[in-house]
């Protein structure tokens, strides 16, 4: 697992793990490098799925019709029970040798969210879409700018094949925002 100044370093490359790149942590809910991870920020955009008389969510038949985009700032109050899709503010761009695996907040945690991410794969680079839903009985304000998520990341050698060189293909590199099913 990367530590603090191996995070940062890596962040001052040509090709920066994390841009923007906040050096410390700020903010509540926080926000920047921590000792062993990076908090990432709430982007503004969002992906709300459009219900209706025989609406299905098929991850074999995706359809990007099925969501609204919206843009929310300075938060974003999900429902209970709700389901919305969300982005980071940062930029990712992971080396070939490098993974990531993305966790929620406990202050959101706390409050009855469940951020769920997959995990970031050798070579994957873009905006991190998050799958967030309220299992909590009151709403969740989701403040935009501030801390959501946190990614810790490992090193290891470097895979047969990176996230754009595999079979199925890199359905979601290079992705600039909340994305839903491809």
């Amino acid at each position: 697992m990367l530590p603090d100044h191996e995070i940062a370093r890596l962040c001052r490359g040509e090709r920066p793990l994390i841009a923007p790149f906040v050096p410390y942590q700020q903010g509540k809910p926080s926000y920047g490098l921590g000792s062993y991870g990076y908090d990432l920020r709430l982007g503004k955009g969002f992906l709300v799925a459009v219900s209706g008389k025989g609406a299905t969510m098929d991850p074999r038949d995706p359809s990007p019709g099925r969501f609204h985009r919206l843009e929310a700032e300075p938060s974003f109050d999900l429902a209970p029970g709700a389901h919305v899709l969300a982005e980071s503010q940062e930029r990712l761009a992971l080396p070939d040798d490098l993974c990531g695996l993305v966790y929620g907040k406990s202050t959101y945690a706390r409050c009855g969210l469940i951020v769920n991410a997959t995990p970031l794969e050798p070579g994957w680079h873009g905006v991190l879409t998050l799958s967030l839903k309220n299992v909590g009985s009151l709403p969740v304000r989701l403040h935009v700018g501030f801390g959501i998520a946190q990614v810790l990341f490992w090193r290891s050698e470097r895979p047969a094949r990176a996230y754009g060189e595999k079979e199925a293909g890199g359905a979601y590199q290079g992705q600039r925002g909340a994305t839903p099913a491809v």
